[in-house]
């Protein structure tokens, strides 16, 4: 777990460390406002209040509502649950002028829908969906094999209002999916390569690569490894069955005498094989073409030593 939260805060810091333009920075301070915001009514008047568990993205949404709108005015709280070792909460408290911002930003959250405003351009969705992670995304640590990134909402409508504005993203083919988890709709990945396709779509590239480069080296090491094995069984694979061919060789041998087959490459094979024993077909097929002069494949090994099989096996019965 604390794996999967610090490569999380590493993508979501690199997302606050970077500049933008408006419309992307908007379309970011929409979607997180969409999913954080909740309003508190005071006899005619609310204010609207922000949550997040991240103090860096508190900060970094703070400083854009106060670039976009100067004149709002604003306060930063923190409040600590003591129970069940919850995370801190960090509170942006917009105190007024509130319909300015939510009619700017186009945020109604009574409606299931994405705003229209904010699926135009390409610049504006990939902001939109970096405002969405920083709100509830994660991402799990490439080091661990089961790969899993996810945002969730609370409202179903909006969730498959995400997966809408994801097939409008072109080039890029995200298979994300959505499960209800307890009260919420989790919206996830699960392909290593579309993680790191959206990791890059919103601008984390530095995180994309490090991606790329644990889950890189993990795979190698997993092929490595597998290779190794392979290796392993197939050498003592070949070391049973040479033993096999060794104690059929051994029987003609003490009936009939190796010298005595009048088969060239049959009595030659049976030379090279007791003296080599760990040698493949391929490695016999080699041998016995260069001692003979002559070309014989791999295949001609292997059907020679059923001859062998066949030869001994009536011995074995003759006697």
């Amino acid at each position: 777990m604390d794996n999967e939260t610090s490569f999380t805060q590493k993508i979501k810091e690199e997302l606050c460390e970077q500049d933008y333009d408006e419309q992307r920075d908007k379309a970011l301070l929409s979607a997180f406002i969409r999913l954080s915001g909740f309003i508190v009514f005071s006899g005619q008047e609310f204010k609207l209040i922000l949550k997040t568990e991240n103090n860096k993205v508190a900060k970094y949404i703070y400083t854009l509502i106060k670039r976009y709108y100067p004149d709002l005015s604003l306060s930063f709280t923190y409040r600590r649950v003591m129970k069940f070792n919850k995370p801190t909460q960090y509170l942006i408290n917009i105190n007024d002028n509130n319909e300015e911002l939510l009619k700017d930003l186009s945020i109604d959250f009574l409606d299931d829908k994405i705003p229209y405003n904010y699926t135009d351009k390409d610049n504006k969705v990939r902001g939109y969906f970096a405002g969405l992670f920083l709100c509830t995304g994660s991402c799990s640590n490439p080091i661990s094999s089961n790969y899993h990134l996810e945002m969730y909402t609370n409202n179903e409508g909006f969730s498959n209002a995400i997966l809408k504005l994801v097939k409008k993203i072109r080039d890029v083919d995200f298979g994300f999916k959505i499960i209800k988890r307890r009260n919420n709709y989790v919206v996830y990945l699960k392909r290593s390569d579309q993680i790191s396709d959206f990791l890059a779509f919103i601008n984390a590239y530095n995180s994309c690569l490090s991606f790329e480069d644990i889950r890189v080296n993990r795979d190698f090491a997993n092929v490595s490894n597998r290779l190794i094995n392979m290796d392993t069984y197939n050498f003592k694979k070949t070391i049973d069955k040479a033993e096999e061919q060794i104690k059929d060789i051994n029987e003609i041998d003490r009936w009939l005498g190796i010298k005595n087959i009048s088969n060239e490459k049959l009595r030659e094979l049976c030379y090279l094989r007791k003296d080599n024993k760990e040698a493949t077909y391929n490695d016999l097929a080699n041998m016995l073409s260069k001692k003979l002069n002559i070309t014989v494949s791999k295949s001609n090994v292997n059907h020679l030593f059923i001859k062998i099989k066949e030869l001994a096996k009536g011995y074995r019965h003759e006697n």
